[in-house]
């Protein structure tokens, strides 16, 4: 895997679970797809403009297993979830939403809304049980109106069975909304084949595109059939229409748009697009997988708080450690950029992590274990 196309301001950089590394061709992408129409095209800026959004949205679609008009830009994850929440169609009977103990806050915080429309929340005990798909079946009861499975969740890198939990939800009537945004990129995802009725991700971890563009996914008939309160002119079918007194969905996955869509971040995001395309999903999941086993064969298996079961687990890793803020001085000292979570070391690898990466880790945390 090829470091030099991206920016590392540490010799070793393992955060790829917070924010990945910056494309080389990041600021180049900017000013193609948003900067220099703007300022060479005057009115007719719209059209270049369109055409980093699709770009954007052909981009991921390969690498998340989508088509391209499926997929809706958005600010971030919360946003999306939000819209797709308020966009369902109630049915009297069906009153719980269920998560769990283990998705990342921000989603916790958005479905928690529906509760002033009546909605009960569930939420499921975390752990590496999540990976067992007996662990998801309070989901698939006849009072559910909607479940969220987290691909891989972000402190314990297990991965939920997410073809099954949305083939059972699908079977028993439940709405499933799944959450890629720690897995698109390191992990291969296959929305199209999967079929839930959504997915949220965003750009800013493995795909190194950075803050504000993240995504939307929408299974076509699911879309048809739901309605979102949060609209704009980008919602519209017809958005230059101008008529404020007809209001048409748009067909598919763009009535979540909303109202003017940022440009510069979907312009940005494209340049990782095009690195993890020419590498492909699966060698880079190999690529990764093959790192975090080095990892795992040369530390101690218990100071390891996340998972370490090879095909049930993420990217990332959470190392227990004796004192953090010695760990982290030494780290430091040795150029490996980390974060933490739970008093612990926390990393994550990818395309452009090695194996003498992952050797000065080991080197640096032998001595704090």
């Amino acid at each position: 895997m090829n470091r030099d196309l991206f920016h590392l301001p540490q010799q070793h950089y393992f955060l790829s679970h917070s924010v990945g590394a910056q494309p080389q061709a990041y600021g180049e992408a900017v000013a193609r797809g948003f900067s220099e129409p703007w300022r060479t095209e005057g009115f007719n800026v719209w059209g270049p403009w369109f055409g980093a959004l699709e770009q954007f949205r052909n981009g991921l679609a390969p690498i998340i297993g989508a088509h391209g008009d499926d997929i809706c830009p958005q600010p971030n994850v919360s946003s999306g979830l939000a819209k797709i929440l308020f966009s369902l169609p109630e049915r009297a009977r069906r009153k719980k939403i269920v998560l769990t103990e283990d998705d990342f806050p921000t989603v916790g915080f958005a479905l928690g809304q529906a509760q002033r429309a009546g909605y009960e929340l569930v939420f499921l005990p975390g752990g590496e049980r999540l990976a067992d798909i007996d662990t998801w079946t309070p989901a698939f009861q006849d009072d559910v109106q909607l479940v969220l499975a987290t691909h891989v969740y972000s402190n314990s890198s297990v991965m939920a069975p997410c073809a099954e939990i949305a083939r059972r939800a699908r079977e028993r009537g439940v709405f499933c909304v799944l959450d890629i945004a720690q897995s698109a990129g390191a992990v291969p995802i296959h929305l199209n084949d999967w079929a839930p009725d959504f997915a949220v991700g965003t750009s800013l971890k493995y795909l190194c595109g950075g803050p504000g563009a993240a995504y939307l996914w929408a299974q076509k008939d699911t879309a048809a059939r739901s309605a979102p309160m949060d609209v704009g002119w980008f919602s519209h079918a017809e958005p230059f229409e101008f008529d404020i007194h007809h209001f048409e969905y748009a067909p598919g996955a763009a009535r979540y748009t909303g109202g003017t869509p940022s440009i510069a971040p979907f312009a940005g995001a494209s340049a990782g697009h095009k690195i993890l395309n020419t590498h492909g999903v699966d060698a880079i999941y190999a690529h990764n997988q093959k790192l975090l086993s080095r990892l795992f064969e040369q530390l101690p298996p218990d100071v390891f708080l996340s998972t370490t079961t090879e095909g049930a687990r993420g990217s990332a890793a959470i190392i227990k450690v004796r004192d953090y803020d010695a760990a982290a001085a030494t780290l430091a000292d040795a150029g490996i950029a980390h974060d933490t979570r739970l008093g612990a070391v926390r990393l994550s690898i990818h395309l452009y992590n090695d194996e003498a990466g992952i050797d000065a880790l080991v080197n640096a945390l032998q001595d704090h274990l």
